[in-house]
């Protein structure tokens, strides 16, 4: 009891003491001096078609990619991926029908986080980050006996892979501006199935992709950019 009436006595003295002498009991702060920055978020979008290899065959994986941009620094987002491969054996029945077929199918969705480490006016490169879920999907058939039997197995399918990609923008020409929006993109990474599945996909390798890009967030830009002109007469 004596040491909390001795704390709050403690207190009063401190306030007292700064009434008197005029100082106020609640500093100044830092941002009263140095403003916050604002957070900035522009949408961005991509098609994300990718080249590889699975058990030494050329496959291409369909996507595409929504997310935002945050503070001109990082991208941040999710995706959806799809990809179909279809195999049959050498040997063919009497009407031409390979006695084995197999068809694989990948579908999942993807998190990503891509860091921008270069930002110039005509280029920039950023490294990606991603992890995933979907399902993979075997579907098998084999003539026995005379019969065709098909069989469909399904497991689950978590991948994940990292990157380097680089844009690259059409430069500003006069009366053609919207050309801005639009580019190049090159990318090549590395891909790894983190859950091992029985089906035996072989998924894990280099993928590499190039092909075009659209800018959105220039496009949010320039019309936010409008918008600021017009209220200012300018």
């Amino acid at each position: 009891m004596q040491t909390r009436i001795l704390l709050l006595l403690l207190l009063l003295s401190v306030g007292a003491a700064n009434a008197a002498t005029g100082i106020d009991s609640v500093p100044e702060t830092v941002r009263d001096t140095v403003p916050r920055k604002r957070l900035s978020l522009k949408p961005t979008t991509d098609f994300d078609q990718r080249f590889s290899f699975i058990e030494k065959e050329g496959v291409n994986i369909w996507g595409y990619r929504i997310g935002v941009l945050v503070n001109e620094k990082f991208k941040t987002g999710i995706g959806g991926y799809f990809l179909q491969q279809e195999t049959a054996g050498i040997k063919v029945d009497a009407d031409g029908i390979p006695f084995n077929q197999l068809k694989k199918s990948l579908y999942f969705g993807t998190i990503y986080y891509e860091p921008f480490l270069f930002r110039r006016k005509r280029w920039e490169m950023s490294m990606v980050f991603e992890l995933g879920y979907g399902k993979a999907v075997l579907d098998s058939s084999n003539k026995i006996r005379g019969r065709f039997l098909t069989k469909t197995e399904t497991q689950v399918f978590i991948p994940a892979g990292m990157g380097y990609s680089v844009n690259f923008i059409i430069p500003d020409m006069r009366g053609l501006h919207f050309l801005t929006y639009m580019g190049l993109n090159g990318m090549i990474g590395l891909r790894k199935a983190v859950f091992e599945s029985d089906l035996k996909y072989n998924f894990d390798g280099w993928y590499w992709s190039i092909g075009t890009a659209i800018f959105l967030d220039k496009i949010f830009t320039d019309i936010k950019y409008g918008r600021n002109k017009n209220k200012t007469g300018n």
